[in-house]
C-alpha cells in the first residue's frame, strides 16, 4: 500500500491530539481512598508502621489512605487480598 508524503505526516500531527483526547475521558487516578493492606494483627509493631506510613504518604498523594488488617495464616490472608490467585 502507497501512502504519500502528505498522509502520513497529517497522520503523525493527529496522533498527539488523539492522545489527549482519550486522557480526558478517563478519571483521574485514584477515583477513591487508596487501601493499605497489613497483613498482621492491629495494635503491633507493623500495625503502627503502616499507620505512620499513611499518614505522611497522604499529603504527598494528595489522597486519603486507608489502613486495613487482614491478619492470619502468618501473613498469606493479606498477601491473598494484595494479589488474589
Amino acid at each position: 500500500m502507497f501512502l504519500s508524503r502528505r498522509t502520513l505526516l497529517a497522520t503523525l500531527a493527529a496522533a498527539p491530539l488523539a492522545s489527549l483526547a482519550s486522557r480526558s475521558a478517563f478519571a483521574a487516578y485514584p477515583d477513591r481512598p487508596i487501601r493499605l493492606i497489613v497483613p498482621f494483627a492491629p495494635g503491633g509493631n507493623a500495625d503502627l508502621v503502616g499507620r505512620l506510613l499513611a499518614e505522611s504518604m497522604a499529603p504527598s498523594l494528595g489522597q486519603s489512605l486507608v489502613v486495613e488488617n487482614r491478619a492470619g495464616a502468618g501473613g498469606s490472608l493479606g498477601a491473598g487480598v494484595v494479589a488474589p490467585c
